[in-house]
């Protein structure tokens, strides 16, 4: 399966703020930033971490992301039976300009397969 490794951690937190603060007292910068009131995003990096996080009014929400060399071949080889793994969302292009693979794992954890979008 084409997975590169770790990409990024993703977020979601009813106190927006409070998590910006806990994740730049850990030495993360924020990158980049979008959204308005209630619905705040922002991108924090260091040079071995990336987290995006996202102001959401319910549960708080953490996937990993991992990146992905081939999303085709990755996609192709989890149809084929790979009856271990739960596919949540197949392949698919995101808003946000890449393509992506949602997986469960046992205890219902969500995992990312991402990729930059060709």
């Amino acid at each position: 399966m084409g997975i590169k490794g770790f990409d990024h951690l993703y977020i979601e937190s009813p106190r927006f703020e409070e998590s910006v603060a806990f994740w730049a007292a850990l030495g993360l910068q924020v990158e980049d930033k979008w959204g308005d009131d209630g619905h705040r995003a922002c991108r924090l990096a260091s040079p071995a971490l990336q987290v995006v996080l996202v102001e959401a009014a319910a549960e708080p929400v953490l996937n990993l992301h991992l990146a992905m060399t081939d999303p085709v071949a990755t996609m192709r080889q989890l149809d084929a039976g790979l009856d271990q793994v739960a596919i949540a969302t197949p392949l698919e292009d995101t808003h946000w300009g890449t393509r992506w693979i949602r997986l469960t794992d046992p205890d219902g954890r969500m995992f990312c397969l991402e990729s930059p979008k060709d």
